[in-house]
């Protein structure tokens, strides 16, 4: 089992080192840090989906290096996906996996020996990227005016966290890229203490297509020291 994982492991390295083309992407993201918006401190590439419901995402560093990837399988619905993010900098490892009993495992830690807890679903369960799918399939609520709340599985903290999503006035959005014709959401824990120990999320979509087009907030990738770090990442998609 060692020798096989240590050959998997250098197979992901050799993969992770080669950029691939722009046109193996289905969208990407390029990430500023909060007040230097001169240039992108990492990239995400998100391949097409596959016929299984799998899809990746590639993290690229300023030279061009894959520094982690993250594999999503959405076979159990487009706001719940399971996913394994493995950040091969600092070998570690966030993941949400659905188990047989149809619970969510929560991981996080080093990539060999992390620590995991299983959390129950509530309704309605959402995960990773699936927030967005979650707000397309809420438009209509949201721009009538009303909180729409959810659970978002967080492996960060491995727990089931409850939150809840609203429009929000363009001036009231502190996203440094806007548009005129866009429509501003904020996501914020449900919880008037907890809230306290949590930053709010801030989103800007397309009114065409209902496209996100800005996220600000913190990052799933950490920076070369491990730290967390808040930034905002601009999505661009084929037909832009």
């Amino acid at each position: 089992m060692f020798s096989r994982t240590v050959s998997l492991g250098a197979l992901a390295s050799l993969l992770l080192s080669v950029p691939a083309m722009a046109s193996d992407y289905r969208v990407t993201g390029k990430a500023y840090a909060l007040g230097n918006w001169q240039s992108p401190v990492y990239e995400e590439r998100y391949t097409p989906r596959t016929q299984e419901g799998r899809a990746e995402v590639h993290y690229v560093d300023v030279e061009e290096e894959r520094i982690a990837l993250k594999t999503l399988d959405y076979s159990r619905g487009d706001i719940h996906p399971s996913y394994r993010l493995e950040d091969h900098r600092l070998d570690r490892l966030w993941a949400a996996e659905w188990s047989s009993d149809d619970r969510i495992t929560l991981k996080r830690g080093d990539i060999s020996s992390p620590e995991t807890e299983t959390v129950t679903v509530k309704v309605p369960q959402v995960i990773d990227a699936g927030f967005d799918p979650f707000i397309q399939q809420s438009w209509d609520s949201l721009l009538a005016g009303d909180r729409v709340t959810f659970h978002f599985a967080f492996p960060n903290r491995l727990t089931n966290v409850k939150l809840r999503a609203e429009q929000i006035r363009a001036d009231d959005s502190p996203l440094h890229h806007k548009k005129s014709d866009w429509v501003y959401f904020r996501i914020r824990v449900d919880s008037a203490l907890l809230s306290l120990f949590a930053d709010d999320l801030y989103l800007a979509y397309a009114k065409d297509g209902k496209r996100l087009m800005v996220f600000r907030g913190r990052s799933n990738i950490p920076d070369e020291n491990g730290e967390g770090r808040d930034v905002e990442i601009r999505y661009h998609y084929p037909s832009d």
